[in-house]
C-alpha cells in the first residue's frame, strides 16, 4: 500500500527545479578533517525529491560523500544553520568520475522517499566525507561572485574522533556553492463541472 500511494503522490505532482547553473562555476570549494562544507538556501515548495552537486573535471574519487539537511537560525544575520536541527541524515553518493572522463562530475543524491520540509523558507545542505574522512575526499564547483543572493557557504568543525555533524564555525557571504534542488510540486486534479442531469445519471 505504501508504494502504490507513492507512486501516485509522484504522478501528481511537477518536477520544480531551483539552483545555480554549472556552467557558472569559477572557484571551488573542499571538506578537510571530517569538516563538512554547505550553503543556506531557499526553499520555493516543501517536497524535495533530489539534490544535484558537481565536482571538477579530472577529479575522481573513491570517497563517498553524505549529505544533511538541516533548519536554519533565522534570527541571526547572516542566518546561520542549526546543525543540531537536522532534518535529513544522508543518503551517501559514491561518484568515481564523469562518463566519459573530463566532463564536471555530477553527483545525484535522489531522496526516496522525497524529503518533507514543514514549510518553504531558509534551510542549509551540508556534505560531508563518508566517515568523516580525515583527507581532503573531494571538491565541489562553486562561484565567488554571489550569484545566489538567498544564501551563503558556510563549513563546520572538524570532527577528529567519532563521525558526525558538528557547528559551523565559518562562512563566506559572496561565495556559493554551485547546486540544484528538484522539488515534487503539487499539482490538484483538476475538477470537472457537472450538469445536474449528468450527475443524476451517474447515481441511478
Amino acid at each position: 500500500m505504501v508504494n502504490c500511494l507513492a507512486r501516485r503522490a509522484e504522478s501528481d505532482c511537477t518536477p520544480l527545479i531551483d539552483g545555480l547553473n554549472p556552467r557558472s562555476w569559477n572557484t571551488s570549494r573542499a571538506p578537510f578533517l571530517g569538516d563538512a562544507i554547505g550553503q543556506t538556501f531557499r526553499a520555493r515548495d516543501t517536497v524535495i525529491t533530489r539534490l544535484t552537486f558537481w565536482r571538477p573535471p579530472n577529479f575522481p574519487s573513491v570517497i563517498g560523500a553524505h549529505l544533511f539537511i538541516t533548519a536554519v537560525d533565522t534570527t541571526r544575520v547572516p542566518p546561520r544553520p542549526d546543525t543540531h536541527s537536522i532534518l535529513l541524515d544522508g543518503p551517501t553518493v559514491h561518484v568515481y568520475d564523469s562518463t566519459p572522463p573530463g566532463q564536471l562530475i555530477r553527483m545525484d543524491f535522489v531522496l526516496t522517499p522525497p524529503l518533507a520540509l514543514p514549510r518553504p523558507g531558509l534551510y542549509a545542505w551540508f556534505l560531508q566525507a563518508e566517515d568523516c574522512w580525515q583527507g581532503q575526499p573531494w571538491i565541489i564547483i562553486a562561484n565567488d561572485n554571489n550569484p545566489y543572493p538567498d544564501g551563503i557557504y558556510w563549513i563546520t568543525g572538524d570532527v577528529r574522533v567519532g563521525c558526525y555533524l558538528r557547528g559551523v564555525y565559518g562562512g563566506e557571504e559572496a561565495v556559493d556553492l554551485i547546486f540544484q534542488i528538484e522539488y515534487c510540486h503539487s499539482t490538484p486534479t483538476p475538477v470537472f463541472p457537472r450538469s445536474w442531469g449528468s450527475v443524476k445519471v451517474l447515481y441511478r
